[in-house]
């Protein structure tokens, strides 16, 4: 697991947890013993099972965004509210462009319309990056690679509900 990960998954949870109700006070037999957030369990939807009001994020389409942006470093990930953002980087192999991805899951239907990708581009010129156009194809490609995988792994059984 790479640092970058780490430290970015831990400092939204971090965040997330401060935005709770100070005041809330659970009964005593509400209290469990505390499990930690872990990127296996981030990854394998654990976090999506039994854990109050139901989630409006496909636990698929989560997984399979988080595979298919894997090459892209993770600025925040929000596992409850369904976004995901990447910070710049490239393919491998490719030095003269990069890419940053925001992916937003709105939906629990594992469907085309529950998944919204924005692709930012840059190309270096003269030493500098500069913000250069996303080819709409460049777009579809991606979602359609994040469908395809959401399907696979809902074919396996990857993700137990």
């Amino acid at each position: 697991m790479s640092a970058k990960l780490f430290i970015s998954v831990t400092m939204a949870m971090g965040v997330l947890a401060s935005c709770g109700d100070r005041d809330f006070q659970p009964e005593r037999d509400q209290i469990t013993e505390p499990e930690g957030i872990s990127i296996n369990r981030l990854l394998s939807g654990e976090l999506f099972q039994n854990r109050g009001p139901a989630l409006n994020v496909n636990q698929y389409l989560w997984r399979a965004s988080l595979d298919t942006l894997d090459f892209l470093p993770l600025v925040s990930t929000d596992p409850f509210g369904g976004v995901i953002t990447t910070d710049w980087g490239s393919p491998a192999g490719v030095t003269t462009e990069r890419f940053r991805a925001t992916a937003v899951i709105d939906s629990d239907a594992l469907a085309v319309n529950s998944l919204r990708l924005a692709l930012y581009r840059q190309v270096q010129s003269n030493g500098s990056w500069v913000d250069a156009p996303v080819a709409d194809e460049t777009v579809r490609q991606i979602e359609d690679a994040i469908l395809l995988r959401a399907r696979q792994l809902r074919r396996e059984g990857a993700i137990t509900d």
